[in-house]
């Protein structure tokens, strides 16, 4: 028998297990519960407008330097920053700490804080090469779901 194409069809949106800078899984000490990224797949809407503003920016930075193409390249970090919080809904058993009550506690503001700090830049690292893997979201093929409890995609 054949196989049926659309049955391996990735998830649109999936978990991404954090690691810490040593390479071991990220989990909290009390639950043992794992840290993990909810993040849209390489074959979503989402990331499909994510990579293209990304392309966008290091063309835009070509062309204002008069076509030098390592120009494409200045602010890397910043762009791939930039494309991390488009992509990821949120982080799942993770929290900041922090003295400044104005920081953003809001998913995506928690997400920007953490891949903003350079000393985490090992979690911005981690999460711009998973992102682009597609075995990281071989999971079930489903639609986004709302967010239902903090264990689930979606």
């Amino acid at each position: 028998m054949a196989v049926d194409i659309l049955s391996k069809r990735v998830a649109e949106v999936a978990d991404i297990p954090l690691k810490n800078p040593d390479g071991s899984p990220m989990v909290d000490d009390e639950t043992g519960e794992a840290v993990s990224a909810t993040m849209f797949s390489p074959g979503s809407k989402v990331w499909e407008v994510a990579t293209a503003a990304r392309k966008r920016k290091a063309i835009r930075r070509t062309r204002q330097n008069g076509g030098n193409y390592e120009a494409a390249l200045d602010n890397e970090t910043e762009d791939t920053i930039e494309f991390l919080c488009a992509i990821i809904k949120r982080f799942n058993n993770l929290s900041i700490t922090s003295d400044d009550t104005s920081d953003d506690t809001s998913d995506k503001g928690i997400v920007r804080s953490v891949l903003s700090e350079p000393l985490l830049g090992f979690v911005r690292d981690h999460l711009n090469e998973a992102a682009g893997n597609w075995e990281n979201f071989t999971q079930a093929s489903q639609p986004a779901q709302p967010f239902t409890s903090g264990k689930s995609p979606g």
